[in-house]
């Protein structure tokens, strides 16, 4: 009996590493009434919107159901109505960290909007001029679903998804203590797992109206065979997962509904439960043997490529399993990785345009099969990037690991890297000055979201113009989160002996001693947004000596006052000359080599959507170059030293002619 309890043991444990919570996407979306509606900057109902945060982040630590309302006005009559709320399972302090999180997200989303909501997955921020409290709204809604889909008992997973939704709806309307709030779960049986459920209403609305909004939420919902999905309207959520996305710990101190049964075993019936147990445990135990036996192969395959780390490699990546492609479905799709689909080549491997089955284009990458770093990047993308949903980060579908081959699947992005666009002197005059404008504003809240709110938070470590993706529309998103690495939130610095990233783009204190921060990507953030508004590589020269940088061809530009000559000649016809300045001054701002000079992503992104003539840049410090005159633009090996070719030096800039 002890084995087949120790394989039961084991068995469990597989499993329950497999159905841990996986957040497939961060909820957040943020609307404008009108995009035309904003208010002027120094107005009083900006400041009374800064009072109404302030006390909506106060006031919901105490909040009855972490629900609160406030109307902030003065005496110029320019109230600011503000409503905050947190998922039902939440406790007030995490209630309280999500609320503050968002009131500083939302004014940065939407700048100067007179009326916004933020959904974020555990709370929602909403304001307005005009008084929405007890008032059932429907619009603006937002549907988000899980990548993956049922894809067999189609029907029976609509019966199940449809009653077990209609009952926690009931639950939540129903609920006489006016907490509009209930979870649900519901056995699945041919998945063997469980259908978690979460409603949840404004608690200021009618029964009758929290009825109603549910109802058409539920009607929202078009994509019923996803196995995940969320409606959010401003007056009630709709969530449900196969995973619990809730803590299901908390609800257990909730008293059950009076029209649930709850079943046990006594008396006579003992028997038939112990026969029952059996019944459950034998099949189980036999599974845990041929899951055992898995396991077993797998290893002894794994050793003939120690290299590879591939039992390592699979543990880690247990948490994964519904992200998972089977090789024959990414060959299919790519024509067996046909040369004539291919859409690059790195030092990591090739990247492949595919079809799926169901017609939705991807990019398939095929990590190289000689590269041990390839390993690590693997593990970085689809442990990193599986869980942060941005509409500025590329978003990773899914992955592969099948024998010696590892594939990382993307959402295909059409228009390519943002530097096939820069440097190409053919392509350049495409990239006119309010869709670099736009591209540039768009890499910072990308930025913010991975340094301030994502959980966790990332430091991307290599953020360059060829990881800027530009989809239909030409907006940005960063990708290839290989070299990424995670902060804990008190976290603010660490150090590394393998020097990893692009030389050039690398903060001077990375790049010679190993440490990076948030501050580190700030740097090459301030990088690529002078070779955006320049059309020139770092590498670039501008002087017969070689002594000057693209850096220091900026700060001389800015301080004789001639900023529009260090612009590319492509965009004579379509600059904002206050924009460009601003861009050249920011630039140079995150470049800096002092990191506690150089500003926050946060910082950044204010100062891009301000549309002030002011200037209130800091007056940048005068760079130093950190190139030879001989390098172009080498690349720090993932194998942490330098290119035979490269030699690094720290001299003066040229800061001294100006």
């Amino acid at each position: 009996m002890l084995p087949i309890l120790i394989i039961m043991q084991l068995f469990l444990l597989d499993t329950s590493i497999a159905t841990s919570p996986i957040l497939n996407y961060n909820i957040s979306r943020c609307y404008n009434s009108s995009l035309s509606s904003t208010y002027p900057l120094g107005s009083s109902y900006e400041t009374n919107l800064n009072h109404l945060f302030s006390t909506l982040d106060s006031q919901i630590s105490t909040a009855k159901h972490g629900f609160t309302t406030h109307k902030q006005e003065s005496q110029n009559h320019d109230s600011a109505f503000g409503l905050a709320m947190c998922q039902g399972d939440l406790d007030s302090v995490d209630c309280r960290d999500c609320v503050q999180m968002a009131s500083r997200q939302l004014p940065l989303l939407c700048p100067r909007a007179i009326q916004a909501i933020l959904w974020k997955e555990q709370c929602m921020l909403r304001y307005s001029n005009e008084s929405f409290f007890s008032v059932f709204q429907e619009n603006p809604h937002e549907e988000v679903y899980n990548i993956n889909n049922i894809t067999t008992n189609i029907s029976s997973w609509f019966k199940c998804l449809n009653d077990t939704l209609n009952e926690v709806i009931l639950m939540a309307a129903s609920n006489n203590s006016g907490y509009m709030y209930a979870t649900k779960e519901a056995w699945y049986s041919p998945m063997n797992r469980n259908l978690f459920t979460l409603v949840q209403c404004t608690p200021d609305l009618s029964k009758e109206n929290c009825t109603k909004c549910f109802s058409v939420a539920k009607s929202r919902i078009y994509n019923m065979s996803s196995r995940g999905g969320a409606v959010l309207m401003p007056s009630c959520t709709l969530r449900y997962e196969i995973y619990p996305f809730y803590d299901t710990s908390t609800l257990q101190d909730l008293a059950p509904p009076p029209n649930i049964a709850i079943f046990a075993y006594r008396g006579k019936k003992q028997k038939s439960a112990t026969i029952l147990v059996v019944a459950i445990i034998v099949p189980l135990a036999i599974l845990g043997m041929l899951i055992l036996s898995g396991i077993y192969l797998l290893k002894k395959k794994a050793r003939k490529y120690p290299s590879r780390d591939f039992q390592n490699v699979f543990h880690d990546l247990a948490t994964a399993e519904s992200l998972m492609f089977e090789l024959g479905v990414l060959e299919a799709a790519t024509n067996n990785f046909s040369d004539d689909l291919k859409l690059g080549q790195g030092g990591f491997g090739s990247v492949y345009k595919g079809t799926l089955r169901n017609g939705q284009e991807v990019a398939v990458k095929r990590l190289s099969k000689i590269s041990r770093q390839g390993v690590e990047e693997f593990k970085n993308e689809v442990v990193l990037i599986a869980n942060l949903q941005h509409r500025n980060l590329v978003k990773l579908l899914g992955f592969c690991l099948a024998g010696e081959e590892m594939l990382l699947v993307y959402e295909f992005v059409p228009n390519k890297s943002l530097n096939y666009f820069l440097f190409n002197a053919g392509k350049q005059g495409e990239l006119n000055w309010p869709m670099r404008y736009n591209i540039v504003k768009g890499i910072a809240r990308g930025l913010l979201y991975l340094h301030e709110d994502s959980r966790p938070r990332i430091i991307h470590r290599d953020l360059k113009s060829g990881n800027i993706l530009l989809d239909t529309n030409m907006n940005p998103k960063i990708s290839d989160f290989g070299l990424a690495r995670i902060f804990k939130v008190e976290q603010t610095e660490a150090d590394t002996s393998r020097i990893v990233g692009t030389y050039g783009y690398m903060a001077p204190e990375y790049a010679m001693q190993g440490k990076f921060s948030v501050k580190s990507d700030v740097y090459s953030f301030g990088v690529l947004l002078l070779e955006i508004v320049s059309g020139k590589k770092i590498s670039a020269r501008f002087n017969p000596s070689g002594g000057g940088d693209l850096l220091t061809h900026a700060w001389k530009s800015l301080t004789e006052e001639k900023p529009l000559e260090f612009m590319d000649s492509t965009l004579t016809d379509s600059y904002s000359s206050i924009e460009v300045l601003r861009c050249i001054q920011i630039g140079l701002w995150c470049a800096q080599e002092n990191t506690n000079e150089r500003p926050t992503m946060s910082t950044v992104v204010l100062m891009l959507n301000d549309d002030s003539t002011t200037n209130t840049t800091p007056a940048p410090e005068c760079p130093r170059s950190f190139y030879n005159t001989s390098m172009q633009s080498s690349f720090v090996s993932r194998f942490g030293q330098l290119s035979t070719t490269t030699t690094t030096s720290t001299t003066d800039s040229m800061c001294t002619d100006a």
